[in-house]
C-alpha cells in the first residue's frame, strides 16, 4: 500500500500512517500525517480514534444502502467526495472541486455497467435532477 501511496503523492507519502480494508480484490486506503497523528493525540490525550470522513459516513449509511446499490455524496463547499456501491461492495471513490452534482454526473458516465440512480446526500440539499433519486443521510453527518 505504501508504495501505491509514494507513486501517487511522491515523498511526502514516506510519512503517513496508512489505513487500508482489505475486502479481497477491492481495497479503501486511507493516509494521514505522523506528525498530525502525534500532534493531536498529545493535544487531546482522550482521543480514543480518528477516522477519515468517508470511513465514518460509509460505516453510518451501511444500513441505508439497498442491494441494489446507491451512490454516497459527501458535499462541502466547492467539493465534493462521491462513493459508488454496487455488486455488493464499493466500487469507486472520487475526491473533487466542483459542483457536487456535476461530479455525480460524471461520476455516472465514468462507471462501468449499470450504475444506480439513488444517491445518498450529506452536506447539501438535493433538488430534483433527472435520472436520480436523492435521499438526505439521517444523523446530521459532522466531520
Amino acid at each position: 500500500m505504501r508504495h501505491h501511496f509514494a507513486r501517487i503523492h511522491g515523498e511526502r507519502a514516506k510519512a503517513w500512517a496508512l489505513r487500508w480494508s482489505d475486502n479481497g480484490d477491492t481495497r479503501l486506503a486511507s493516509a494521514i500525517d505522523h506528525a498530525l497523528l502525534d500532534g493531536l493525540k498529545q493535544a487531546l490525550p482522550r482521543l480514543g480514534s480518528v477516522q477519515p470522513y468517508l470511513m465514518e459516513a460509509i460505516n453510518r449509511c451501511r444500513a441505508a444502502v439497498p442491494k441494489s446499490g446507491a451512490w454516497l455524496a459527501l458535499v462541502e463547499e466547492e467539493r465534493a467526495c462521491i462513493a459508488l456501491h454496487a455488486d455488493g461492495r464499493w466500487r469507486s471513490v472520487q475526491n473533487a472541486r466542483g459542483a457536487w452534482l456535476d461530479i455525480l454526473e460524471r461520476e455516472r458516465h465514468r462507471a462501468a455497467g449499470e450504475a444506480p440512480q439513488l444517491a445518498l446526500l450529506a452536506g447539501a440539499d438535493a433538488e430534483p435532477a433527472p435520472g436520480w433519486t436523492f435521499r438526505q443521510l439521517q444523523g446530521g453527518m459532522a466531520h
